[in-house]
């Protein structure tokens, strides 16, 4: 081939364009859940704790100052309510002694029997302190896929609240961490404790134990968001809750402001930063789960999605429940106290070997 053939075939062989790869498709938006419920808190003395993650989640998300009232204002009837989206007086639960049990939840599945009934691929777990959470994230067919509670440790012996709180903290991060999991639902329960113990003569030991959970939604708070950061494909959303609030002088069930106050923060997408909307409610945590987790709601539940405004109204106001400075002569539990008072950061809880049914 002479030399001008050559160029002339090369110049030919330049013009084929070459076959470029097309890019990989994005993988599609995974929506992922993380729902901490903190037991007996009231977002007032939140406010005057040192609650720096709590205070950063409502500045990231939006916040909601509630009364459950008529409610009762019980720990089953109340958490009941959080994990189904009806309220006490269509599931019937009343106390948490004789009506607290699993027989409501045929009727009224919990968030977890609807997930699993509907996307079973999904991965839902219940991590948590209180036995009787265990008992309702146990209920149903489909149940959830993991329950744990750290209450009590493998010989049946209670553990001390707080390192309980810690240890299912510590099973949470893991759980967002190492799995991913899509639905986790988990329940801190020292500031409930202390409620009952030393709010009534001591108002500094709430805030503290406040403080201390408070440090456990950082960490999972941290975990959520290193996970997302690794994960470019997931949204994660965190809700936050309690089931009631507590005296002055310490305990609830009635239905004074201090008992029913109960507040909600929602933090992801569809949630504007630094807002208030009082139209979210306890009734409104399944329902907006099942929203983020594209899972049909039945009809007859009370709540509403948190992403469509709630079920309450936006404009309701805060409970009046001014912080707690200085302590009530003869309030609180005797024996509980006393334990309190000796060791701040380990007394019993209700369901463990010694612990009050009182929650």
């Amino acid at each position: 081939m002479s030399r001008t053939h050559r160029i002339l075939a090369f110049a030919a062989l330049a013009a084929v364009p070459f076959a470029v790869a097309a890019p990989a498709p994005a993988a599609p938006i995974v929506n992922k859940v993380v729902v901490v419920g903190i037991d007996g808190t009231l977002w007032s003395e939140v406010s005057a704790a040192d609650a720096p993650n709590l205070d950063r989640l409502a500045a990231q998300g939006t916040l909601a100052q509630t009364s459950i009232a008529p409610h009762t204002t019980m720990s089953c009837v109340s958490w009941a309510t959080a994990l189904t989206g009806v309220w006490d007086d269509k599931h019937g639960i009343q106390d948490n002694g004789s009506t607290c049990d699993a027989g409501p939840f045929a009727q009224y599945p919990t968030v977890f029997t609807q997930v699993e009934r509907e996307r079973p691929a999904l991965s839902t777990a219940s991590i948590g302190t209180w036995d009787t959470i265990g008992m309702i994230a146990r209920t149903g067919n489909p149940r959830a896929d993991r329950v744990t509670v750290t209450q009590v440790d493998p010989t049946g012996a209670g553990v001390c609240e707080t390192t309980a709180d810690a240890d299912a903290t510590a099973k949470v991060v893991s759980s967002i961490t190492d799995d991913g999991t899509d639905l986790l639902f988990t329940h801190l329960d020292q500031v409930d404790i202390v409620g009952h113990t030393l709010r009534g003569i001591w108002p500094q030991a709430y805030r503290d134990a406040i403080s201390r959970v408070d440090n456990l939604v950082g960490q999972i708070t941290a975990a959520v968001d290193a996970r997302a950061a690794a994960h470019s494909n997931e949204r994660w959303t965190i809700l936050v809750t309690t089931d009631h609030g507590h005296k002055p002088d310490g305990g609830h069930g009635g239905q004074s402001a201090y008992e029913t106050a109960s507040f909600v923060i929602a933090r992801g997408a569809g949630f504007a930063a630094g807002t208030e909307n009082n139209g979210y409610t306890l009734a409104d945590i399944t329902p907006t789960v099942l929203d983020l987790l594209d899972v049909s709601a039945p009809a007859n539940l009370d709540g509403a999605s948190m992403l469509t405004g709630g079920s309450g109204n936006p404009a309701a106001p805060a409970p009046n429940t001014p912080p707690v400075d200085s302590g009530i002569t003869g309030s609180s539990s005797g024996s509980a106290q006393a334990a309190m008072v000796a060791n701040p950061l380990c007394v019993l809880g209700s369901g463990s070997a010694s612990g009050s049914s009182e929650k």
